[in-house]
């Protein structure tokens, strides 16, 4: 694995230099204000400061000619304001600066003596009067003491009104990419999959966090920003040291639903200290006021045991080759046919019983067995999971943090931070595959090793006090190495699969309904830096900020996809050729009874190219005026301009298709003036072979493509509109309007485009489709080189290249556009008492461009085919397409989305003992595209999940729909499935009045205060509606299958409890411990009355046509756009409840002890998981959630 790259260095050592940062997503706030004297008439050249009061640090300024002062760029914390003026009593207040907010605070002098001082509590009112966003802080009080599940900080982002993810947020329906998150400013967006980075920080090293979610100003340049801020040190020494255990001993940790009579072992330990305070070396530099630093380090130790449950592997007698139980859910037997007795005209045997003798069984078979798991229940795997199993897994991580801040002069600040993040892990089952408990390194499995290095330097300098700088570096370096535990071990021999490049690990490896995979190995280097200038300029009534940044990329990704070996065994050589459609015959042919054969449908290698060099950069420029039209109104106007290089990569090693004439030509662009053979690690072998297939190339400047393959976009001008109105001293409207854009994560890019050619080549022998026809391994008898053990692979010099359509991941090359999103608000705020407010806001969000997957080149629907021509379609189905020789998954950016949401949100901010809050969401979030975060590109023209293709008009059952391009996009516009319609979230912290200082027992002795006082509760709760959900795609609805709660009948089903959500398709007859009648009335006995089905009298997917020739023709249509409505119920909701106890010891007046007690998911209640999409039924032997677990904490404070 490579680590650090010599950019990597270059770039520290530049950040180290320059020692700078702090711009508005550093988390820095502002105050400001106007100072008035009593009669409310504003008072100009007022001296104010304000006094850091953990550090002693004081800023001054003065207000200017209409009595407005304004202090940018501070960090949060306690301060005091002070204003005076000749004649007038001196005005004073504390307050608390949170992230990234802009306080209010409005001195009013009275006429007097500057000596005397008035002294004014709750100056800075809860609401923000002055600006126009929607956010939400959680300080480090409630960081700190909400139950917190994992100790991750992105755990807490959920806790934030319309955002809903955690790590991969999506913010009011937004997809996930659309979140900045910044530590200190300095990105922590994982670019390759859009979310978080896979280590975040320490949670103790967290002072605060803001999450503003809409109407951000013109200096961010996405629609929703999450900014962590590093503590600090202060003039006290002081600091923490804590430890957390959890295990599964004792009751502590109560048992799943699926984990029968004992909870499996779990034991989790975490730890860490931190520090802070004035750097004083005795009799050489006293720091005090100047020089502050801050350390922080916090370990994790995990072993657990996890339940792989519900998985499908073979039975006993399949094993020994007893095909008799194989079939589909409704019970219709497969017949196994023997390929050795093919017939001229492609009929075969069929085997006896469905038995496959020994004899003939391929020694691969025996290998197979010997590897994997047998069943644990006597569950037909055809009909449902027949095994469960539990596999340990292993994780270790450790975060380090240092941060110093230097005082310099009155005008200058400094500050650096630098934190170390790391995890490993390793887990041995149920990933991609359930092996033997005791198989520790082989399919199933998987290991991580991730770093994370971050750091940030800031100079904020005060020119005048109208005018301030904020510049900032930093850099981003996260290397990652990850792939299974089999990575070492030369499975290839073992299993007789051939292996041309010698290459270790576990092949993916699939046969029918079983599959024996695991992850692909991969290498990240993901790095970056940048720089940003903020300026801040008060004129008369307006409030001016400006800046830019520059933030170059450089994202290295080598993934070692199937070098290891793709092996799958189709139904092909075990089914009945049926000419009269040139497919298999309806209920004929398996995948694992070809494995017991020894017969795949192909074999395959893939050629790797090393490391991928990913290369982009990102500009931005704003200009923001906040213009305070009057006491009452504020007005934000704001334009960002934001662009993002065309995607480059350092060797040039990139290629795309020309749309314009991919109907004739089998050809590839290369970006400018680069040719293939000029580019590095592509052997002459390689562009050989992909010659002799036909390929040809030229470069982007022959072909008048953009030098860079796609264009740059150069068009994102983000204009801001936002205002804030105070209706009264304790309310105000404030509402916004805001375009936003984003880059596109690299996942989309990098995960399809592995394998395009001519850089990169799946070595195959495609054993059952040799002469290019899907139907050639149904009527072929088998040859002895087609069998495992002697088939072969060949990459040696030119190399034969299979006739059939080659994929390629193309990006639309004319009009490419980066995502982009128009976000709005309304929002009402008032303030119900002292540190307590409600808003309510209509929040609205439009992502537009967003990568969409469409079909370009796709095969004509058979049914069309025939009803157009009269014919039965080519054996050759790529023949079926505008070009055989292409099999393309594209990309544009033409998808969209919209989201509607209602949000009500009660906060109390901690006093007299007591925070909380509490809030409803109500969110209709539609959708066209709807990847998750680290998803690769592509998609299907019947995908209910969010990750639809937009099909061509020939894809359109009947065809000649001739619909435009926007209608055939509207076929896929749907409820997101990640999005919830109904949220309620609420926390809170409460201190019971008992003890010293408190209502109750203030004058008690040490001993009685070390019993009664000291005691505080918290929770965290949270319930959902379920998300929307569509029916799998192999059926076909002919109603509506929803049904009501007193409907949904409990039954046992393959060995299983289960509870019909919907009225699915499966034989009610398999059902037990139901009343038939009632269950028969929802699910017909007679599978053509039931609302949901495959079309069909054999139910087979296929209609009857009637060929030129007068012979009828049953042809599948599966292959075009199903009719099904999308996402169009739900699912089941969920909710869950963790609650805190913790007990407060003062052992000194300056050092304190507590002990906590977490009761996550405390009131022990599973969630229910999603019903199977094909029969309706939720199994309720399972729970999506994990147990009630206890843990323990000792927290030693300083």
């Amino acid at each position: 694995m490579r680590t650090f790259s010599r950019e990597y260095w270059l770039l520290t050592a530049l950040l180290i230099s320059l020692a700078a940062p702090a711009f508005t997503q550093t988390g820095t706030g502002v105050v400001r204000g106007t100072v008035y004297d009593s009669a409310r008439a504003p008072v100009p050249a007022a001296k104010l400061v304000l006094l850091h009061t953990g550090t002693n640090i004081a800023r001054e300024g003065a207000s200017n000619e209409l009595g407005i002062y304004l202090f940018a760029g501070m960090p949060p914390g306690q301060y005091r304001i002070t204003a005076e003026y000749r004649g007038f009593k001196k005005w004073s207040t504390d307050l608390t600066l949170l992230a990234g907010q802009t306080a209010v605070v409005e001195p009013i002098l009275e006429i007097g003596s500057v000596d005397t001082v008035v002294e004014v509590s709750g100056a800075a009112p809860i609401i923000t009067t002055e600006s126009s966003e929607v956010s939400d802080i959680k300080d480090a009080q409630r960081i700190q003491q909400l139950p917190l599940n994992g100790r991750s900080i992105v755990n807490l982002f959920d806790l934030t009104p319309g955002v809903e993810g955690g790590g991969n947020p999506r913010v009011n329906g937004l997809k996930v990419g659309a979140v900045e998150m910044t530590l200190d400013g300095m990105s922590l967006v994982d670019r390759f999959g859009g979310g978080m980075a896979r280590v975040q920080p320490g949670l103790d090293t967290v002072q605060e966090f803001r999450v503003e979610t809409v109407g951000s100003g013109a200096q961010f340049s996405r629609p929703a920003t999450v900014t962590l801020v590093t503590k600090s040190g202060t003039n006290q020494f002081h600091g923490t040291m804590f430890e957390t255990f959890r295990n599964n001993g004792g009751g502590l940790r109560a048992r799943q639903r699926q984990s029968g009579s004992t909870a499996p072992f779990y034991a989790r330990n975490e730890y860490g200290a931190s520090a802070g305070g004035p750097v004083v070396l005795p009799k050489l530099y006293d720091g005090r006021n100047r020089t502050f630093w801050f350390a922080a380090f916090e370990g994790l130790r995990e072993r657990q045991q996890r339940i792989s449950n519900g998985n499908q592997v073979p039975t006993v007698a399949m094993w020994e080759g007893n095909f008799s139980e194989v079939m589909d859910n409704n019970r219709n037997r497969i017949t196994i046919y023997d390929p050795l007795t093919t017939s001229s005209n492609g009929t075969r045997t069929p085997f006896t019983g469905n038995i496959i003798p020994v004899n003939r069984q391929n020694p691969v078979y025996a290998v197979m067995r010997s590897v994997s798991h047998l069943p644990t229940t006597d569950v037909n795997p055809y009909l449902g999971g027949n095994m469960n199993e539990v596999y340990s897994n292993k994780s270790d991580s450790g975060n380090l943090t240092f941060k110093g801040d230097q005082v310099v002069g009155s005008r200058d600040n400094l500050s650096f931070r630098y934190t170390r993040s790391t995890r490993n892990s390793a887990i041995t089952g149920g990933v991609f595959g359930a092996p033997r408990a005791d198989m520790t390194n082989g399919f199933g499995t998987s290991r991580g090793d991730y770093y994370v290095h971050n750091g940030t330097a800031r100079w904020t300098r005060s020119f005048t006090p109208t005018f301030l700088s904020e510049l900032m570096v930093a850099a981003h370096h996260a290397p990652k190495s990850s792939g299974t535990l089999a990575d070492d071990t030369d499975w290839q021999s073992q299993l007789g699969f051939p292996n041309p490049f010698g290459a270790t690990g576990w092949p993916t490896l699939y046969a029918g309904i079983f599959g024996w995979d695991g992850d692909n190995r991969k290498e990240e280097i993901l790095s970056a830096w940048v720089i940003e200038q903020n300026l801040t300029w008060v004129t008369g009534r307006h409030t001016v900020k400006f800046g830019g940044k520059f933030r170059p990329e450089y994202n290295s990704v080598q993934e070692l996809a199937q070098q290891q070996g793709d092996e799958w065994f189709g139904g092909e050589w075990t089914a009945q050729y049926d000419p009269n459609r040139d497919g298999a015959l309806a209920f004929t042919g398996d995948g694992l009874a070809a494995m017991a054969l020894g017969l795949p449908t192909y074999v395959g290698a893939q050629y790797n190219r090393g490391f991928f060099d990913f290369r982009q950069k990102e500009i931005g420029l704003y200009f923001q005026d906040t213009w305070k039209v009057s006491p009452r109104l504020t007005i934000d106007l704001g334009l960002r301009w934001d662009k993002w290089t065309a995607y480059s990569e350092k060797n040039n090693r990139l290629v795309n298709i020309d749309p314009r004439s991919i109907g004739n030509v089998f050809q590839v662009v290369t970006p400018g003036t680069t040719r293939v053979e000029d580019m590095p690690n592509i052997p002459a072998g390689l562009t050989g072979s992909w010659a002799a297939r036909g390929l040809t190339w030229k470069t982007a400047s022959e072909t008048g493509l953009p030098n860079n393959l796609v264009a740059g976009d150069s068009n994102n001008f983000g204009p801001r509109l936002g205002f804030a109105y105070k209706l009264t001293s304790k309310s105000v409207l404030r509402g916004g309007y805001g375009e936003y854009f984003w880059t596109m994560p690299l996942s989309q890019i990098l995960q399809a485009a592995r394998r395009n050619p001519p850089l990169a080549l799946l070595f195959t022998t495609e054993v059952a489709t040799l002469d290019g026809t899907g139907s050639y391994g149904l009527r072929t008898a088998p040859k002895p080189e087609y069998f495992i053990g002697k088939v072969q692979i060949d990459t040696n010099g030119i190399v034969p290249i299979a006739p059939s359509a080659r994929p390629m991941s193309a990006m639309e090359p004319f009009g490419w556009k980066d995502s982009k999103a128009r976000s709005f608000h309304f929002s009402f705020e008032q303030e119900l008492m002292q540190n307590t407010a409600l808003r309510l806001s209509y929040i609205g969000a439009q992502g537009r461009d967003l990568e969409q997957p469409y079909a370009i080149n796709q095969r004509e629907s058979e049914y069309n085919y025939v009803a157009r021509t009269g014919l039965a379609p080519p054996a050759n189905r790529d023949e079926l397409r505008d070009n055989k020789d292409w099999n393309l998954t594209s990309t544009n950016h033409t998808g969209y989305s919209n989201t509607h949401s209602l949000q009500a949100e009660v906060e109390r901010r901690y006093m007299r003992g007591l925070s909380f809050q509490w809030f409803y969401v109500f969110s209709r979030a539609m959708t066209t595209t709807d990847t998750g975060g680290f998803s690769a590109g592509g998609g299907n023209i019947n995908a209910t999940n969010g990750i639809f293709a937009v099909p061509q008009n020939n894809q359109i059952l009947g065809g000649g729909a001739n619909m435009s391009y926007d209608e055939l996009l509207r076929l896929g516009y749907q409820n997101s499935v990640n999005v919830p319609a109904h949220q309620v979230r609420y926390n809170w912290l409460y201190e019971f009045p008992f003890g010293r200082g408190q209502k109750f027992g203030s004058g008690v002795n040490r001993g009685v205060d070390a019993i009664i006082g000291g005691w505080q509760v918290a929770g965290n709760a949270s319930w959902r509606s379920g998300y929307w959900m569509g029916v799998n795609s192999a059926r076909y609805l002919f109603g509506d299958p929803s049904l009501s709660e007193d409907q949904r009948l409990i039954m046992t089903y393959a060995g299983r409890t289960r509870r019909l959500w919907f009225a699915g398709d499966f034989d009610p007859t398999l059902a037990t411990n139901v009343d038939q009648q009632a269950l028969q009335a929802l699910i017909p006995l007679n599978r053509a009355q039931r609302i949901l089905r495959p079309v069909g009298s054999n139910f087979a997917n296929q209609l009857p046509q009637r060929l030129a020739n007068g012979t009828i023709r049953n042809t599948g249509i599966t292959d075009t756009v199903n009719w099904n409505s999308r996402a169009f119920y739900k699912g089941p909701g969920a909710w869950n409840a963790d609650i805190s106890m913790f007990k407060n010891f003062s052992l000194t007046e300056q050092i304190k002890l507590r002990l906590t007690a977490d009761f996550f998911n405390g009131l022990n209640h599973p969630n229910d998981g999603n019903p199977d999409t094909t029969t309706g039924l939720q199994d309720l032997t399972v729970q999506t959630n994990e147990p009630r677990t206890i843990q323990f904490s000792l927290r030693l404070s300083w």
